[in-house]
């Protein structure tokens, strides 16, 4: 692991981060990895006329303003109108970005989470008064960049967006209970910090940071890095929906619970009590690494995470009928090659090609026509002439090519552990 925040900061990225406040770090722009320099980010014309994924813009005066997606107009027609472009699609464009971001994520202990995008400023535009949801950095590459700030006082780890003037998101409520800003202006008024930012700047900014990049005093263009970690309530969530989704009290609709009639409300809170107490029992001896693991393998399932957790120790498998599979000899490699195609996902059906040997195929034909989950343990004593590391490893890799997908929650049983 290669933490890349040192050379930039001076200290590792846990220790930047647990720091939780706007860290600043000024210096060349040689210092910025290379493909900070190169590239659609050479300058600012570069990004405006090669760049070619999803853009939003952006305007408005500090108190004021709104940020928006916009489709079939050039960023470089966007900037001739005088606003502030946002270009969210550099990872899928920027090669040489993912082992830096890989490597982030690495010295912060985290799964595939963080990304890339940038900002152009036309002159007189920016960012209203706004706070972001997660940690970023910004590094800055061409132009000045006034850029004011405050800390958060009424709350830590907001865990949301928030704009004065946007639309209040659905957690709001339970995050800002306790005190808000009325106005942008209030928030002003109680004093700002001021930067600017020339070529070579950077700082560290912690998520519930308000900061305001309004009235450029001439164009500018920027990188941030947002590193979107799930926070501990999004990967209870996230396990409780694979551990007590496979039982069939808590996939039941709840009939009756707002019924006009007090009895029948009273059933159904009743059962759901006691369903809450037999959870709770459950989760006092589930493994605590199942939450991070579900959280991993549900990233690949729905497209958030690119690469397979292959290290994840896996126990159980279920057999996707949307995907399949054809066999073909391969004389040179004197293996068995196993063609996937999987089927319809968050990607474009896609083939994956892996080779076993030849004395694997009843494992991989026990796997294309088993029809209920099953477990490592289960072919591993059906096939006893394998090592269990061989079984495990070829599961793994039938998983990674999206014939299988585990199941990443301790089966749940008629009993809750510890209830007797």
């Amino acid at each position: 692991m290669n933490d890349p925040i040192p050379e930039l900061f001076g200290v590792s990225a846990r220790e930047l981060f647990a720091q939780k406040k706007l860290v600043q770090s000024h210096g060349s722009p040689a210092r910025f990895p290379a493909f900070m320099r190169t590239g659609l980010f050479e300058n600012l014309d570069a990004l405006v006329q090669k760049y070619g994924g999803g853009l939003e813009v952006a305007n408005g005066t500090a108190a004021d303003g709104v940020q928006v997606p916009v489709s079939d107009i050039p960023a470089l027609a966007l900037m001739k109108l005088g606003v502030t472009v946002f270009f969210k699609d550099i990872k899928r464009q920027v090669g040489p970005s993912r082992d830096w971001l890989k490597n982030l994520e690495l010295a912060l202990g985290l799964p595939e989470c963080a990304d890339i995008a940038a900002f152009a400023n036309s002159s007189g535009s920016g960012l209203s008064l706004h706070h972001d949801r997660f940690d970023q950095f910004l590094f800055h590459l061409q132009g000045k960049k006034r850029f004011r700030y405050s800390a958060n006082r009424f709350v830590t780890q907001a865990d949301l967006s928030v704009a004065p003037y946007g639309a209040a998101q659905a957690e709001w409520g339970q995050v800002y209970r306790h005190g808000f800003p009325l106005t942008s202006d209030e928030i002003m008024q109680e004093g700002m910090e001021s930067v600017t930012l020339e070529p070579g700047s950077a700082f560290f900014m912690p998520a519930g940071t308000w900061h305001t990049t309004a009235e450029q005093d001439g164009p500018c263009m920027s990188i941030v890095v947002v590193v979107r970690a799930p926070s501990r309530l999004t990967l209870l969530n996230n396990w409780l929906n694979y551990y007590a989704g496979q039982s069939a009290e808590w996939r039941t609709r709840p009939y009756g619970a707002w019924a006009a009639d007090e009895g029948q409300r009273a059933v159904e809170q009743r059962r759901f009590g006691e369903l809450l107490v037999d959870l709770g029992r459950r989760l006092q001896h589930a493994p605590i690494q199942e939450a991070f693991d579900a959280w991993t393998a549900h990233g690949f399932t729905v497209g958030t995470q690119g690469e397979y957790p292959l290290s994840a120790p896996f126990e159980r498998y279920v057999r996707l009928t949307s995907s399949s599979a054809r066999f073909e000899d391969d004389p040179a490699l004197g293996k068995l090659r196993c063609i996937v195609r999987s089927g319809p996902t968050h990607r474009p059906q896609a083939e994956t090609v892996l080779a076993f040997h030849h004395e694997a195929k009843p494992i991989l034909d026990f796997v294309l026509t088993t029809r209920a989950a099953f477990t490592l343990n289960e072919v591993a004593e059906r096939f006893p002439d394998f090592e269990r590391d061989e079984v495990r490893s070829l599961l793994t890799w039938l998983a990674h090519a999206a014939l299988i997908r585990p199941l990443p929650a301790s089966e749940w049983g008629p009993d809750a552990p510890g209830s007797r």
